[in-house]
């Protein structure tokens, strides 16, 4: 009874090592962290917003979209599907509505992981 005891032991502790990889000398690559470190600066310039994204972490995993919207009635006005390298940074200019004077709202939306829709940024040029 002892010996079956320890054989049934073994084969539980044996699933669970296979479970992680450990057992069959592998490991199971990690899960990109659900945090995008990154640092987003605006400014305006005759009506014009320009966004600079700026990514402080390691180099994205994968694509991640980046959308302007005009915020009133979130209408999509840019996208770039882009994957930032560590420390790479990006720059580009959406033009402004002439009397409407718009907000504009950047959301990155990563392909690694679900993030809640929420703007990253948001600016008003007048």
């Amino acid at each position: 009874m002892t010996k079956i005891l320890k054989i049934f032991s073994a084969a539980i502790l044996f699933c669970a090592l296979s479970w992680n990889g450990e057992a069959l000398g592998q490991s199971l690559p990690r899960a990109a962290k659900d945090v995008l470190d990154m640092n987003v600066s605006i400014s305006c310039k005759d009506g014009d917003a320009t966004f600079t994204i700026t990514n402080k972490g390691e180099a994205w995993p994968g694509v991640g979209n980046l959308s302007v919207y005009t915020t009133g009635v979130a209408k999509l006005i840019h996208n770039r599907r882009m994957r930032l390298g560590a420390g790479q940074r990006v720059t580009f200019r959406v033009p402004g509505v002439a009397g409407d004077n718009p907000e504009f709202g950047l959301w990155v939306d990563t392909s690694w992981f679900k993030r809640d829709f929420s703007y990253d940024a948001k600016i008003m040029c007048s």
